[in-house]
């Protein structure tokens, strides 16, 4: 695999300013990083494998009868569903909140969860790969082409923005993906999304035995056309 051409970086506070969650993905509103951010291309991604999604299994670890994990994941955008975007183009954008001193500790620096920026030629960007600013993060997408490792592939390794906040004393990690190429996973098309947290660094394809920290999140959004 040959790394994407090396392209400019913004200047830090131009990339961090708009770190409120903007959802519209209009070609005026567009973060200026994202157009740098995600090369997905068929030309440019290895071939991972698995095409079957995985998360049943993982659903059973994290919903068992009493289970009440001490961090909170939220997809704040998009929402059940929605119609993201358009032409293909969408963001997507989550929330683990830390319920306890368990999951502050869970979501501490001393176990990678920092703020920070995720961008190629970095050799952490990319589909099937952990993020590096947020190693437990799994996420994936029900119609993530083969070209990206299908539908088994953690796609947290393209997320490019991951901030770091508390509340009440309780942490907060935000982490946010534009999709760089629109269409790459469907125009007019819906596609479920799965999240959660694990312990440790997060595989690139999800196997189904993972074991979750976090409530798993399992929504169906259409994907903008």
């Amino acid at each position: 695999m040959e790394p994407a051409p090396a392209r400019p970086r913004h200047d830090m506070e131009e990339l961090m300013h708009d770190n409120d969650h903007i959802t519209d993905t209009s070609p005026t509103r567009r973060r200026p990083w994202a157009r740098a951010a995600v090369g997905l291309t068929a030309a440019g991604v290895l071939l991972l494998g698995g095409a079957t999604t995985a998360f049943a299994t993982v659903a059973g670890h994290a919903q068992n009868s009493g289970y009440s994990p001490a961090i909170k994941l939220v997809v704040t955008n998009p929402r059940p569903g929605d119609i993201a975007g358009a032409g293909g183009d969408f963001t997507v954008d989550l929330k683990a909140l830390a319920q306890n001193a368990t999951g502050n500790n869970e979501l501490s620096a001393s176990h990678g969860y920092r703020p920070g920026l995720n961008l190629p030629p970095a050799a952490t960007f990319g589909p099937g790969l952990p993020d590096p600013n947020a190693p437990g993060l799994v996420v994936t997408l029900s119609t993530t082409p083969q070209a990206a490792g299908g539908p088994n592939a953690n796609l947290a390794g393209v997320f490019q923005l991951n901030s770091v906040s508390r509340h009440h004393g309780l942490i907060r990690v935000i982490n946010d993906w534009e999709v760089g190429v629109p269409g790459f996973f469907g125009k007019n098309k819906p596609t479920t999304l799965t999240a959660y947290l694990v312990k440790g660094t997060a595989p690139g394809i999800v196997t189904g035995h993972e074991r979750p920290i976090s409530n798993v999140v399992h929504e169906t959004f259409t994907i903008g056309g």
